[in-house]
């Protein structure tokens, strides 16, 4: 069994979801760009023990950081094609796929975190991941660094 991310969070809960009575122990691919200092890294690590958890170490993940499968396009088009099982990266490299995805970009769309992930969770996250299934892409869950917001009102003159 493969699977296909195209983004990234601690999403266990779908996990539970696969009988690993029906696997055999396997090794997924997952590449990202950023460095093994950056929080992704330090995420996909902690993914990967819970993974190798959930499954009683049926499944588990071989990591490849440092954009060392290639970049972000590379490695989506890997993913589709089925050499590489899982990529991490941002919204912005999906738009070219499914332009609907561009709304993750706009700045301060959300309101804050909570808004941001019961959005997210929701209907619009489910829409949004719809886009790209008929792509070949499966979306996980969805990851954010950083959420553009005000909480000042701007002054000028």
């Amino acid at each position: 069994m493969k699977l296909r991310s195209v983004t990234y969070a601690l999403f266990i809960a779908g996990l539970t979801a696969f009988s690993t009575s029906s696997l055999a122990a396997q090794s997924l691919r997952f590449g990202y760009e950023t460095s093994q200092t950056d929080s992704q890294h330090i995420a996909a690590k902690k993914f990967n023990e819970l993974l190798q958890e959930k499954t009683k170490g049926e499944l588990k993940l071989k990591l490849f950081p440092d954009s060392t499968l290639g970049n972000a396009q590379a490695m989506i088009s890997g993913v589709r094609g089925g050499t590489i099982d899982m990529e991490m990266s941002g919204s912005n490299n999906f738009t070219g796929l499914s332009p609907v995805i561009n709304l993750l970009d706009v700045p301060f769309l959300f309101r804050d975190t909570a808004h941001a992930h019961k959005t997210l969770d929701g209907k619009v996250g489910d829409d949004l991941k719809a886009s790209l299934e008929g792509k070949g892409l499966k979306v996980l869950a969805y990851w954010g660094k950083r959420l553009a917001r005000c909480h000042q009102l701007a002054r000028t003159g």
